[in-house]
């Protein structure tokens, strides 16, 4: 995030999710502060409707919740949502993890089936075109990739328990 050249937006439905970051960006920016991230605290359909047409990267780091659903159980109407924030070709990346062992509960909470490599390789593919969006890549990456995320929930998943985690590499079409 420190391209200033770039506009930055972080969005979770729950504010409480947020808190952190954005007093964080607020900080000087010798202190580690951000000044081109914006917080917003809104839900993916109202965010599709004020943000249409507006990135040209679009990146989804360890969604949960109705997110989660939106990009691993998706109906075509939330990945249209999806696409709809994304300029022409458009660049998107979905990091997930939803570990059959640890994340059963959630799951089934959301209505999400078990994930499996076919699932993810062939399913996912198809509904994501249907949306506008192509995958290009569909891969499981280990913890240590995901520590790249610089997220606090990346960094913690990355050194916890063995789990599994995917990549979904798009473009708008």
């Amino acid at each position: 995030m420190r391209d200033a050249g770039r506009l930055f937006i972080a969005t979770d439905a729950n504010p409480d999710a947020l808190l952190d970051t954005a007093w964080k960006a607020a900080r000087k920016p010798s202190r580690g502060g951000i000044p081109n991230l914006i917080c917003v605290s809104e839900p993916l359909e109202v965010l599709a409707k004020e943000l249409s047409n507006i990135a040209d990267c679009l990146t989804v780091i360890l969604p949960w919740g109705s997110l989660l659903r939106a990009v691993l159980a998706p109906e075509i109407a939330s990945l249209h949502q999806i696409a709809s924030l994304c300029s022409d070709a458009a660049g998107v990346e979905i990091v997930f993890s939803c570990d059959p062992r640890q994340d059963a509960q959630e799951r089934a909470r959301l209505g999400i089936v078990q994930i499996e490599q076919r699932i993810i390789s062939s399913t996912l593919p198809e509904l994501y075109q249907q949306a506008g969006l192509a995958v290009l890549k569909a891969e499981k990456i280990s913890q240590q990739e995901l520590a790249i995320y610089e997220t606090t929930w990346a960094k913690r998943l990355a050194t916890g328990r063995p789990r599994d985690i995917w990549r979904l590499r798009a473009r708008r079409i």
